[in-house]
């Protein structure tokens, strides 16, 4: 089963022009405008043989992570271990839903979102994923 989208250099957006962020290699990882910062807001998609995929910062050279098991509002931050991710097409092209693989947790899946922490820069954790939500899934923007 292959990744839905090419290995290569992506911007990960929701809608709007919030890109997903590193600004340090273990930092939390955040959504925020363009930064001009080379490779902050650019993330390396790997496809793994099991259909899963890596997430890596450009910067960084550090994987969207988590740490310890995945749990519901677990922040999201960049780790040197890699972290295997599910990419789950939504009605959009080229968007996706980022889904912990494996199955649920607790009894339900959980993606990739914003965290329910009113904060600035706005914090990413993990959510229980409802496919029908556009909000909660991703842009993946191919970068030549």
């Amino acid at each position: 089963m292959a990744a839905p989208i090419p290995n290569g250099p992506y911007g990960i957006a929701k809608r709007g022009e919030q890109s997903l962020t590193l600004n340090d290699s273990k930092a939390p990882a955040v959504v925020l405008p363009p930064t001009g910062q080379p490779g902050e807001q650019e993330w390396h998609v790997e496809s793994l043989s099991n259909g899963n995929v890596t997430i890596k910062n450009l910067r960084h050279e550090t994987y969207l992570s988590f740490d310890g098991v995945p749990e519901i509002n677990k922040m999201l931050r960049g780790s040197s271990q890699a972290t295997e991710w599910q990419l789950r097409q939504s009605a959009e092209p080229q968007t996706f839903h980022v889904v912990v693989p494996g199955g649920p947790v607790d009894g339900v899946e959980l993606a990739v979102d914003l965290s329910l922490l009113r904060i600035f820069p706005p914090m990413t954790a993990l959510r229980p994923l409802e496919p029908e939500r556009l909000d909660q899934a991703w842009r993946f923007e191919f970068h030549e």
